[in-house]
């Protein structure tokens, strides 16, 4: 899909939904957390324990509320 030539994706926030999908963990968390650091957030958020565990281990800056 991400090849498509006729559709328009945000690859860099798709990977990064398929990177956290492959880590067992949901697509929309990754492309949260890549979108959020996009805007210039330096740390994801969350009250789900899981994500920010996951989002760690793939090196990125998360805190559980």
């Amino acid at each position: 899909m991400l090849d498509t030539a006729n559709l328009v994706v945000n690859r860099p926030a798709a990977e990064a939904g398929l990177a956290m999908l492959e880590a067992g963990g949901d697509f929309a968390d990754g492309v949260i957390a890549h979108e959020g650091n996009w805007l210039g957030g330096e740390t994801f958020v969350s009250f789900d324990r899981r994500a920010v565990a996951l989002l760690l281990e793939l090196g990125e800056s998360a805190v559980v509320l």
